[in-house]
């Protein structure tokens, strides 16, 4: 008994992550404080980014025992549709039973097309990593698949599992917010929903919000859905913030769901109320929408008052907050999971203004001293003004008092260290329970 101990002390332990495309950038900036935890607890971990485009080419750096397998990547979206059709033309039987799986979104052909689209992706992914995965998978290591999406990501890692043979390795996948709530998806419909709760063996929603959806939604896997905060690392300068002039960042793509022509529009008000306002934006965004948001804050700010930065790593944003003190962190998104960059502001120490969507209410802790910048989920520009100008006038204790109060939010429920050293703990564990 004491040898078979020792064997299986010894044994090897090994993560297979699956990403959509870290560690390349942009994207997942949040995996960058995660990536350290899970190295420290597995003897190595294999990382595949299974949506990466060739576009991003820029790759962050990782621990030494990470090591990265690249599937291949595709440059639009047509391209995917003819890697999958490759896939079909190989692998007739296969994609025989992909088709069988979609076809139980008869009769609507959308719904079958997006079915049948999302598996055949990961199908093929899948089937080109699984070669490379189990030749670094020696005998008695012991593994576990870890998607960080419910979506492609993890319908690779369940035909991945499968792909392995005669290995027993579990799934466990994260989900945030647009793969969740299906009313955010074109036709409120995401695919494969029943046939990934069933083949993984949790999933872990980043909000109680989340997971109180799917539990409702698929009660007959409310057993295996639970909630695992995200969590930021330490500011570089906690508290480094200023009430006066009241700078506003904010941190997001400039997209439609993120409503920054709304901020724009309160901003204004505000301005005309005689507020000294500025406003920070950290994200950028592709084509005409983003150049046009950029203009309407020409069009409708005071000169001088705001500034674009584009993308910015997860250090660049820590650098930026304490080079350039804010005031408030606002947040006016028509949805949302739970925003890491909510998190950062938390830890930062800014009192958060954002709207009552997703796991948002979940950041703001108006009982634990927090300024309660809690908005209706489509508030109007003079309620985000409001907000604004009652943190203007607060008096500077009572400020004070919604910094330590923001800082102490992030230590109880958002640290990095804590949640992710104790969700790699949990896949260790998985791993070495087969």
């Amino acid at each position: 008994m004491r040898h078979a101990a020792a064997r299986e002390q010894a044994s090897e332990t090994c993560l297979i992550l699956l990403t959509n495309c870290f560690p390349f950038a942009p994207g997942e900036e949040f995996l960058e404080s995660e990536i350290g935890h899970l190295a420290a607890a597995f003897d190595r971990v294999l990382l595949i980014p299974v949506v990466r485009s060739v576009g991003q080419t820029r790759r962050r750096a990782t621990p030494e025992n990470v090591e990265v397998i690249l599937p291949e990547a595709v440059s639009t979206a047509k391209a995917g549709i003819r890697r999958a059709l490759r896939y079909v033309v190989r692998h007739p039987v296969r994609a025989a039973a992909a088709f069988g799986r979609a076809l139980r979104s008869f009769p609507r052909p959308r719904r079958i097309f997006v079915d049948l689209r999302l598996d055949l992706l990961a199908c093929t992914v899948a089937d080109e990593v699984a070669a490379p995965v189990r030749a670094r998978l020696a005998p008695g290591t012991r593994a576990v698949l870890y998607s960080y999406w419910m979506m492609v990501p993890a319908r690779t890692a369940v035909r991945l599992a499968d792909r392995l043979g005669s290995r027993t390795v579990p799934v466990i996948s994260r989900a945030h917010g647009y793969d969740v709530f299906s009313e955010r998806s074109p036709g409120d419909f995401l695919p494969q929903r029943e046939l990934l709760l069933s083949s993984v063996s949790e999933v872990f929603t980043a909000s109680e919000h989340g997971a109180d959806y799917l539990r409702t939604k698929y009660p007959d896997y409310a057993d295996r859905i639970k909630t695992g905060h995200l969590g930021v690392a330490p500011a570089r300068s906690a508290g480094n913030v200023v009430q006066h002039p009241l700078k506003v960042y904010t941190c997001a793509y400039l997209v439609p769901v993120k409503r920054i022509p709304l901020l724009i529009q309160a901003l204004a008000v505000a301005q005309r109320r005689g507020l000294k306002v500025t406003w920070t934006h950290i994200g950028s965004g592709g084509g005409e929408y983003a150049a046009a948001v950029e203009r309407q804050a020409g069009e409708h700010l005071e000169s001088g008052t705001f500034e674009f930065l584009g993308d910015l790593t997860n250090d660049e944003v820590r650098a930026q907050y304490t080079a350039q003190p804010g005031g408030v962190f606002v947040n006016v998104s028509e949805s949302e999971g739970v925003p890491v960059s909510i998190m950062e502001a938390l830890a930062q120490g800014f009192p958060v203004i954002a709207t009552d969507v997703g796991g948002n209410s979940e950041l703001i802790d108006v009982d634990g001293g927090m300024f309660d910048g809690l908005l209706p989920a489509t508030p109007t520009a003079e309620e985000i003004a409001d907000r604004l100008e009652l943190l203007t006038a607060a008096e500077t204790d009572d400020y004070r008092r919604y910094v330590e109060a923001s800082i102490a939010h992030w230590q109880r429920a958002w640290s990095s260290d804590a949640n992710y050293s104790a969700f790699s703990a949990h896949l260790l564990g998985a791993a070495r329970a087969i």
